[in-house]
């Protein structure tokens, strides 16, 4: 992907910069690669506001400039600070930055021109990021690489003959390089939709071991999703969470949860190198292994394979709206409304987050009974009679895919007869009963119909009461028919000769799907 270097009427793939206190971006087409910026820059025999020195890289000893300077808001040099290597024209100059804040994919009708009478401007657009809503200034490398007395040289970053000797033809590409936990990841440019510096992660009804909660992005709710998880690569520590990458996938947005955003580099196709299929967890995501000057080996992710994996398409159908989006205040009946319309009532319930069900579907609420029958069965806490029934008695939350809840003062059991087998749910709480106020018929869920509402991602979402948030509605019944039509658990067998360990059944086989 090779976007042109000013507004068009196509989409534009920027990178994102702050310096000078300034937010600002630099199209990828001039964007050629980021590095870290000594404290000590060599000396060149030229003179120029704003001009620090250079830098060896490779080939090339870069002049760097810094912007500040040039502007009048000269500020101390500092450790963490990099040089962006743009390019116009066939010649590059070093670009002092605070730091990189990710790329960004900006429609060419959202870039607003700036000019003066006089000309002079270092920056041709501005635009508002499409997720964060952050204003933005577009550099104009020309610009920038013309101002007077200010020496460029010859680019040879793209020049096939500089990298390993291959010949002319070599395709190239530019990717993105991150950190997720002890692990480096890259992908190609071209694949990331945008990227969010310090993600607000809430919790969800979707948060589990593969998604870690929720984040604000595009005027809905976008699960985050742990890339070490979804990789068979363990999980990402909380306090290692500190950026996201931000992909779209057609039916909606997921935000891969990153440690760090590292890099922009412009490599040869070739240098990616291929990996074992048997070495990796999942080598259907992962186009091969890259080494990258400065960081070390990463692994590079298939792009294409990213977008098409069922696990993040699943995620990505259920983005959820924020309040302040399709559904407005003055679309929604109030209570009374509701009730006198004939509106079917609701129990809100939380299993560490809040859901609804219909209130017909559960048949008595029971406080949490002080023994239990255990079975040692998975997601089964145990058996209890109640009025000449054995009741299962089983942990909702962990039927829905979240951790297990601990029993507290305000656990209870929903009681659910499905053809005259009752199910006892434990719930964490009660929170109230009220009548529904919305709901969209049309609203796109993920599952077959007949499993509507029976795990928490074919779950449709509602308004009930007064309370402004929705809610996804769960379908009591059908989770009690699914576990019903469960195979019972096979009996671990002895263990075999010479101490062979014994087959056991899946960890998760208690464990509906959500």
């Amino acid at each position: 992907m090779t976007p042109p270097d000013g507004p068009s009427s196509g989409e534009v793939v920027y990178g994102l910069l702050r310096m000078a206190d300034m937010d600002v971006a630099l199209p990828l087409s001039a964007l050629r690669e980021v590095v870290p910026c000594p404290l000590e820059l060599s000396g060149l025999p030229a003179a120029a506001p704003g001009l620090l020195g250079a830098l060896e890289l490779r080939r090339l000893v870069l002049p760097v400039l810094d912007l500040a300077a040039v502007l009048g808001r000269p500020a101390p040099r500092r450790p963490e600070q990099v040089v962006v290597v743009a390019s116009s024209g066939g010649q590059v100059l070093g670009l002092l930055a605070d730091e990189v804040r990710g790329i960004c994919q900006v429609p060419g009708e959202a870039l607003v021109a700036a000019r003066t009478e006089t000309g002079g401007l270092l920056f041709s657009a501005t635009f508002r990021h499409p997720g964060t809503g952050q204003a933005y200034s577009v550099l104009d490398a020309a610009a920038i690489l013309g101002l007077p007395g200010v020496p460029t040289v010859t680019d040879v970053t793209r020049d096939p003959t500089s990298v390993g000797g291959a010949g002319n033809g070599v395709r190239r590409r530019t990717l993105t390089v991150l950190r997720c936990g002890p692990y480096r990841f890259a992908v190609d440019a071209a694949h990331v939709h945008t990227t969010l510096p310090t993600p607000d992660l809430r919790p969800s009804v979707l948060t589990g071991r593969l998604c870690r909660g929720v984040v604000d992005f595009s005027d809905r709710e976008v699960p985050v999703v742990d890339p070490l998880a979804l990789l068979g690569l363990g999980e990402l520590a909380p306090q290692e969470m500190g950026a996201g990458l931000v992909l779209d996938l057609g039916p909606g947005y997921v935000a891969l949860a990153l440690s760090e955003l590292l890099e922009l580099v412009d490599v040869p196709d070739d240098d990616v190198l291929p990996t074992p299929p048997f070495a990796t967890p999942r080598p259907d995501v992962l186009a091969g292994m890259l080494a990258v000057d400065g960081l070390g080996d990463c692994l590079v992710l298939d792009g294409p394979a990213l977008l098409a994996d069922p696990d993040l398409t699943g995620f990505a159908s259920v983005n959820t709206a924020l309040t302040s989006g399709p559904v407005q205040q003055d679309d929604v009946p109030s209570v009374a409304a509701a009730v006198a319309g004939g509106a079917p009532s609701y129990l809100v319930f939380s299993i560490g987050v809040d859901l609804v069900a219909p209130l017909d579907q559960v048949a008595e609420i029971l406080p949490f009974p002080g023994a239990l029958t255990a079975t040692a069965v998975e997601g089964v806490l145990g058996l209890v009679t109640h009025r000449r029934a054995a009741v299962p008695v089983l942990c909702l939350a962990t039927l829905l895919g979240r951790t297990e809840r601990p029993v507290g003062a305000a656990t209870c059991l929903l009681l659910v007869d499905v053809a005259g087998c009752p199910v006892a749910f434990a719930v964490d709480a009660l929170r109230t009963i009220a009548p529904l106020t919305w709901t969209d018929p049309e609203q796109v869920v993920r599952g077959p119909a007949a499993e509507r509402g029976a795990s928490l991602r074919s779950a449709p979402l509602v308004r009930v009461g007064e309370d402004p948030r929705l809610l996804p509605e769960l379908d009591l019944r059908a989770v009690a028919r699914r576990l019903q039509g469960r195979p019972a658990p096979s009996p671990t067998p002895a263990p075999g000769p010479r101490g062979a360990p014994p087959w056991s059944p899946a960890a998760s086989a208690g464990r509906l799907p959500v």
